[in-house]
């Protein structure tokens, strides 16, 4: 208890309490609530805080970090308690009063705090007129990404101040708090809150706060401009999203209205309005000096359109009279003027670069930057105009068939297959997604495996209103197995194409015109693309797939890729299950329908083995865009995989027979083992389990593991650093794992492997 023995007639503590009381920054209810056992119901708030809250670190409001304050301010400090200080000198002299609170930034954006604190403004201003105190945090997209804070009616800012960030939400695109929680292990040892530590340690040591910002890249861009680590991402929130300045070599920039490639500023005169994007990407840049143009841009554009299949984009810097059917962005308008033409004109091209890697650019003339050179350090395709003889509509088609892969091929007609069980709930949202898709289905199938909660009822209604042949088939009684459930609508599927749209989750607009587009390729067997994890109210729990692939390639899905089957599973599948939800796929239905024997018998991994058989018979495109949205029970975002003994015999017996069907290097081998060792003894230390070798239910497969090495493997390493630095890499995704037992548990599964490669 404070020692209140002391009269309370002090004029300089009186007039101390009436200066805080005059700064509006102290927050009564707050702090009660915040400090029920210290006394202060028995004493007016202010009081209690000025005999000895203070010196025992007590927030006089929510946004009022001692801590954080004391440090800013250093030697600087000159009155012993931090909150006066900050009304008294702080304040003047722009030290922010928090992590959360940048104090210029919020003086810009209140347009001056009338003879108040910045803080002080906020809290009897800014607050209700809806302000954020800093350019991390978006209101409207925290409340749109946060259905339970938007129906609570919380104020989503001091929400998640005051929680939000302790739960690993994020604050904005800006800053992906599980993608850097997941990243930073040291932060979750700490237990620091994601941006708090970020803000106070990691943008100082240049770490990247998500996965589409690359502090270095960005740094280095921007250098002339005075952009240091520290400030890189609050520079890049206030003047660089809209100064369409790239954040990353290859991944769009957060936020940015210049993101994606179909959402700059195209104008684009179409006789059929919302026509479907064309599988392949055609871009003219005609960028002359003292805005002269070559002669004969309109007459090129519209002999291109007699190409099918073909959609066309021309960058000019020249009010250009439209051409129905192309997409003209033109630099002279207005709103572009003040921007560096170089700058935007290599944000369109690392945006073509994201949406499609074989898009072709085609320069009839570019004085903004040397555009082949630029091309190639994109990796972008690039084919001057500039000299020779004018080409044909025929030798344009031979120029895109050689440069991007360009074929005309008929429309591929597409089935839903919706299985579901008890997920009435999702139910409005998964066939919201179908309906709104811009290339529609041709059908909808709804595979209802004996639910109990309304379902039927919901997919009946949505059936009604459907402009699609949509089929409801329901069995009396739960199958207990969803790839009987899939292989129950293939059978009935008539589309060339089949997308598994699971009952729970939710997809983009674009999703089937983006993954059908690739199957112009009649050997792709599989298509699919990023995923957004999302939890059980649709709060995004991460905005990309990456913290699962990451561990085996930091590039590989960065940038849309086309693989043959056996490279994907021998760099990918046969280590660990790298698709890991099935509504982000797109199957060609003859592939599919010959692979279903594939999960015949399993109850967990019977995706992963029909991925594998699918791709024996074809290549694999991936998108890099989440179109996808995958819904998983918050928590339950740090691993894949195997989950329980039947989950990991399954897992070793699809890995077996990837070995058996080709032959794959040591190296492949030995990381596959170690993922699957690792995920089984991860989710075996809470449970108290045996040792991966030492558990008598997997004896059998241990057994074959090493008969199969015996037999035909290879022997394990001497050198076990390769081995030991991806399980490193796997180790940082474990939430439960501080980075202090990273060594022991790493040794422990290295152990765990010599012992599966010793003969018993």
């Amino acid at each position: 208890m404070l020692n209140l023995q002391n009269p309370l007639t002090s004029l300089s503590r009186l007039r101390r309490r009436w200066l805080i009381a005059r700064s509006r920054i102290f927050d009564r209810k707050w702090y009660q609530a915040e400090y029920p056992e210290s006394g202060v119901a028995e004493l007016d708030p202010i009081m209690h805080y000025l005999l000895g809250g203070a010196d025992r670190g007590y927030r006089p409001h929510l946004l009022f970090d001692p801590a954080w304050y004391m440090k800013a301010r250093g030697q600087r400090q000159r009155d012993p308690n931090p909150l006066i200080d900050y009304i008294n000198y702080g304040a003047r002299e722009g030290i922010d009063p928090s992590p959360y609170f940048a104090t210029a930034f919020y003086r810009k954006a209140a347009g001056g705090t009338g003879g108040l604190t910045p803080l002080g403004h906020f809290a009897a201003y800014g607050l209700p007129r809806g302000l954020a105190p800093t350019p991390l945090f978006d209101r409207a997209w925290y409340l749109q990404n946060n259905p339970d804070v938007r129906r609570a009616g919380f104020d989503p800012f001091l929400h998640f101040v005051a929680s939000g960030d302790k739960e690993g939400r994020s604050p904005a695109p800006l800053f992906d708090s599980a993608w850097y929680r997941m990243k930073n292990a040291d932060a979750r040892d700490v237990g620091m809150e994601p941006l708090h530590h970020y803000l106070a340690i990691g943008a100082r040591e240049g770490r990247d706060p998500s996965r589409c910002f690359d502090t270095e890249f960005y740094v280095a861009a921007h250098s002339g401009q005075g952009v240091a680590r520290e400030t890189a991402l609050a520079f890049y929130a206030e003047r660089g999203r809209d100064g369409w300045h790239s954040t990353h070599p290859v991944l769009p920039p957060p936020a940015s209205p210049s993101a994606y490639f179909e959402e700059l500023p195209w104008q684009k005169s179409i006789p059929t309005p919302g026509a479907i994007e064309a599988p392949f990407r055609l871009l003219i840049v005609d960028i002359g000096e003292a805005g002269k143009k070559t002669a004969g841009l309109r007459q090129l554009l519209t002999m291109l359109l007699t190409l099918p299949g073909l959609d066309i984009y021309s960058v000019t810097d020249a009010a250009t009279e439209s051409v129905p059917g192309v997409a003209i962005l033109d630099l002279s308008r207005p709103d572009l003027a003040l921007v560096d033409r170089s700058v935007v004109l290599e944000r369109i091209l690392r945006a073509l670069k994201f949406r499609d890697p074989k898009g072709l650019v085609c320069e009839v003339a570019c004085a903004a930057l040397p555009l082949a050179r630029t091309c190639a350090d994109i990796g972008l395709p690039y084919h001057s105009l500039m000299q020779g003889r004018p080409l044909a509509a025929a030798d344009w088609a031979e120029l895109l068939a050689h440069r991007a892969a360009y074929r005309p091929s008929r429309p591929m007609t597409t089935t839903v297959i919706v299985p579901n069980y008890n997920h009435a709930r999702y139910l409005d949202e998964r066939f919201a997604s179908i309906l709104e898709q811009r290339l529609g289905p041709d059908e909808i199938i709804f595979l209802d495996d004996g639910s109990s909660d309304g379902s039927l009822e919901i997919a009946r209604a949505w059936q009604a209103r459907s402009p699609m042949p949509f089929a409801i088939a329901a069995n009396a009684t739960n199958s207990g197995s969803p790839f009987k459930q899939w292989a129950k609508g293939i059978e009935s599927a008539a589309g060339d194409l089949v997308w598994i749209a699971e009952s729970d989750d939710s997809s983009c607009p674009r999703f089937l015109e983006r993954m059908a587009a690739t199957f112009t390729d009649p050997d792709i067997a599989v298509a699919y693309c990023d995923s957004e994890v999302i939890g059980t109210d649709g709060e995004i729990l991460s905005s990309t797939y990456r913290f699962y692939t990451d561990s085996l390639s930091e590039t590989k899905w960065l940038a849309g890729y086309v693989e043959t089957g056996p490279r994907e599973i021998a760099e990918a599948l046969a280590i660990k299950n790298t698709i890991p939800n099935v509504s982000a796929v797109l199957f060609r239905r003859d592939a599919l329908n010959e692979s279903l024997s594939a999960a015949e018998g399993l109850r967990y991994c019977g995706d992963w083995a029909i991925y594998v058989a699918c791709l024996r018979k074809g290549k694999i495109a991936f998108c890099p865009r989440a179109l996808n949205k995958h819904r998983r029970p918050p928590g339950s975002l740090t691993l894949e995989g195997e989950r329980d003994a039947q989950a990991v015999r399954e897992a070793i017996a699809i890995k077996l027979s990837i070995f058996a069907g080709a032959p794959c290097d040591a190296r492949v081998v030995w990381l596959s083992l170690a993922q699957t060792v690792f995920e089984y003894e991860i989710r075996s230390k809470p449970r108290g389990r045996p040792a991966f070798t030492k558990n008598k239910e997997l004896a059998d497969c241990v057994e074959k593991l090493r008969c199969f090495l015996g037999e035909h493997g290879p022997q394990f390493p001497e050198d076990t650093n390769e081995i030991a630095a991806y399980l490193r890499g796997v180790a940082t995704q474990a939430a439960s794992l501080r980075a202090t037992d990273h060594p022991n548990f790493v040794n422990s599964v290295l152990h765990e492997l010599k012992t599966i490669a010793v003969r018993g």
